[in-house]
């Protein structure tokens, strides 16, 4: 019975040893590529083993019998993974329904839980190869065999204790230990395997290595402790252009390594040999035996004696020269790209700015326009609606003075708007030119005061000046006509912004200028504006709602004229607190001569009543020549109307007698101008009045340049052209 119970047993082990052989030699070499056939079939191969040790049993006691496929399904499971174990617990959980017999739901348990269980303990404790696995595999077998016991009460009730008593003391002795020693074999030759790959894969990296060495690319050296070349490979010796006899036993640093560099780098490997921490990996230029350069890169290590004494270190290297010229032509075409990059990024700044400008201005210029068209438009508005209300005649005459004087205070804003508008166009196109003469400062200012004190008055502001040059009444070369605009256009621009208070105006010297300066408690101008408001459309409100009427092209023909004059303007101001303009012209006191032909004087051969004047009105608008006549009529009856230059200088030829021609300059055929000049050709006496609507203060100066006594700007008003022709009569 004994020796039956052996043999038995050593065919249950004989039949394990094959599942380990089929796990070394089929699954182990490639688990980690195995298709689903594959998976398959060894299942079903395992399965069979599984069916052989379910028919080759051994007998401990009659009526119980023993096989060992609980050992080989934990440990397939555990080995071999999922779908082979459910392949082998398929086969053998229907081999065993094929036996029958009362044991057969125990037998069915016994091969789902111990298939089961492996499954399990491969899913969750994947560390066991590493960790106690000595203990891992026991106690896998512990926990197996004791289900298997368990699974004892599905047998019938009189066959469940005698079983149990029975299978106790095998699970104890037998089954765990021998789930835990096929466990071991097969761990062990997994590890075989891995070992023989890993020499394989050592061989196979040691031929590449040295196939590297011998390529044409690797550069090798050792060097001694003290920095001597003790070794190099052929690719080396191609490179540098020596023998190894040339640098066998040479000093590395003195035969290879630029001057410049050869002490720091000496320094930092005689450290790294002393602190046995060598720079593992550097860069750095060697000489040739032609004096070139080429460029290595190096992965370095110590070598070491049996004492763990550094003897040296090996090299192994890489000429990367080409790559690196390449690497230093792209840094080049970068810095050039980077250069270009800085270019184009200004230049596209300066683009954004010139385009913000462009818009701003854009924007501007048509509020601008906007805001001409109300200027133009309003005072039209005036004229037009109340020289419609005064054909009534049912009107009271305060009610018709009162309209009067509202077209009149609207003709003067529109007369304004547009001699702005033709200043400024004049001073875009370069038509203006200086007309320097001896000016006393003293006296246009005085001028000024006198043209602006009603304003002053009639607002109820407080008036300051002081004038440094009042004392010594000094006489400067400047264009008087161009100072008088600027100082009128600021007077006028303080005054319509400052609603109380007072104005200040300051001449002092500064240097070799002259500084002006106009001091308001108006409205102030924001921070943001004072730049953009001496710019043409350009106003501080340009806004629909502003309160304040004017073009607002003032300010820009100052600038132009004190630009002109040789000086600069600016402006200091709080918003809310009212401004300061500042403008400086040259302290120029050098004695100029006069521009222009001698102020013409009148030789009256025979005192005449100024009620008996013989006049010729050279006009070629119809309403205008109507409206002169009317004004002066009261002068004298005899009356003479031409519409051309011609025929005023050949009216004049023909009366001689004639005492005052008004001169329009612009008509048909010749102008005022030539008529003037042919007139003074042969008649000195007469006097010349030039009425126009051009209001530049070059017109009036090309007026007398041609010969007229004096200048009048349309529309003319009654008073200044009775107050003028009283002054030369």
């Amino acid at each position: 019975m004994k020796d039956s119970i052996i043999i038995e047993l050593l065919q249950n082990v004989a039949i394990l040893l094959s599942f380990a052989m089929l796990y070394e030699n089929i699954w182990i070499q490639k688990e980690d590529s195995k298709s689903i056939i594959t998976k398959i079939i060894t299942g079903i191969i395992i399965g069979g083993i599984g069916v052989a040790l379910m028919f080759t049993p051994w007998i401990l006691v009659p009526g119980i019998a023993f096989d060992t496929r609980s050992v080989m399904l934990s440990i397939s499971g555990l080995f071999f993974g999922a779908l082979p174990t459910f392949v082998a617990i398929l086969i053998c959980g229907i081999t065993r329904i094929y036996i029958g017999g009362a044991g057969i739901w125990m037998g069915l348990a016994v091969i789902i839980s111990s298939g089961g269980i492996g499954l399990l303990w491969r899913k969750f404790r994947p560390s066991w190869k590493t960790n106690n696995y000595i203990f891992e595999l026991l106690a896998l077998g512990l926990i197996v065999h004791l289900v298997m016991s368990v699974c004892t009460l599905l047998l019938p009730s009189d066959k469940i204790l005698i079983t149990f008593k029975t299978i106790a003391l095998p699970i104890l002795l037998i089954y765990s230990p021998a789930c835990m020693l096929l466990g071991l074999l097969m761990l062990k030759q997994s590890r075989n395997w891995q070992n023989r790959l890993m020499q394989i894969k050592l061989l196979e990296s040691e031929r590449r290595l040295s196939k590297i060495f011998d390529s044409g690319n690797i550069v090798s050296l050792m060097l001694n402790k003290e920095g001597n070349i003790t070794f190099c490979n052929d690719y080396f010796l191609y490179i540098t252009g020596y023998s190894f006899d040339e640098i066998n036993g040479k000093n590395w640093f003195d035969l290879f390594i630029p001057s410049e560099m050869k002490d720091i780098i000496y320094q930092i490997f005689i450290k790294g040999i002393r602190e046995d921490n060598i720079l593992s990996n550097n860069e750095n230029e060697i000489f040739t035996k032609s004096g070139n350069l080429i460029y290595i890169s190096w992965y370095n290590i110590t070598l070491k004696s049996d004492s763990e004494e550094v003897t040296g270190t090996a090299s192994i290297g890489v000429n990367i020269t080409d790559s690196k010229r390449y690497e230093n032509s792209l840094k080049e075409k970068n810095l050039e790209i980077e250069k270009q990059n800085i270019e184009y990024k200004k230049l596209n700044e300066e683009l954004l700015i010139a385009k913000d400008k462009v818009e701003e201005t854009a924007r501007l210029k048509t509020a601008f326009l906007n805001n001409i068209s109300h200027e133009i438009r309003t005072p039209f508005n005036g004229i037009l609606g109340f020289l419609s209300i005064i054909k009534d005649n049912t009107l009271t005459e305060n009610e018709r003075d009162l309209y009067i004087n509202i077209i009149n205070k609207s003709s003067y804003r529109l007369m304004n708007t547009i001699n702005d508008i033709v200043e400024i166009s004049q001073i875009q196109a370069r038509q203006l030119k200086l007309k320097l003469t001896e000016v006393n400062i003293s006296d246009i200012v005085n001028e000024m005061i006198d043209n602006f004190e009603t304003y002053f008055t009639d607002k109820g502001l407080g008036f300051l000046i002081y004038n440094e040059l009042l004392k010594t009444n000094e006489v400067i070369g400047t264009d008087a006509a161009k100072l008088k605009t600027v100082i009128s256009n600021l007077f006028l621009n303080a005054i319509k912004f400052t609603k109380t208070g007072s104005i200040e105006f300051r001449i002092i010297k500064d240097g070799d200028y002259l500084l002006f300066s106009l001091k308001d408690t108006g409205i102030g101008i924001a921070e943001k504006k004072l730049q953009l408001i001496f710019e043409i459309f350009m106003q501080a409100d340009v806004s629909s709602t502003r309160q304040f009427e004017g073009a607002g092209l003032g300010l820009s023909i100052a600038r132009a004229y004190v630009e002109m004059l040789g000086g600069k303007i600016w402006v200091e101001s709080e918003l809310g607190k009212g401004s300061t303009f500042y403008f400086t012209i040259p302290y120029n006191c050098v004695k100029l001569e006069k521009e222009g032909i001698p102020d013409i004087v009148p030789l009256v051969k025979e005192e005449k009543s100024i009620k008996s004047l013989k006049i010729l009105i050279a006009e070629d608008d119809e309403a205008s020549e109507l409206f002169i006549s009317l004004f002066v009529k009261s002068f004298g009856e005899d009356l003479l109307c031409v519409k051309s230059g011609a025929d005023a200088v050949e009216t004049l030829r023909c009366n001689p007698d004639i005492n005052l021609i008004l001169m329009d300059i612009k008509m048909m055929g010749m102008n005022g101008l030539e008529a003037t000049r042919q007139i003074r050709q042969f008649n000195k006496d007469v006097i010349i009045i030039a009425q126009t609507a051009y209001t530049l203060p070059e017109d009036r100066e090309n007026a007398l340049d041609a010969g007229c006594n004096d200048y009048i700007t349309k529309p003319i008003q009654k008073e200044e052209l009775l107050t003028m022709i009283k002054k030369y009569f």
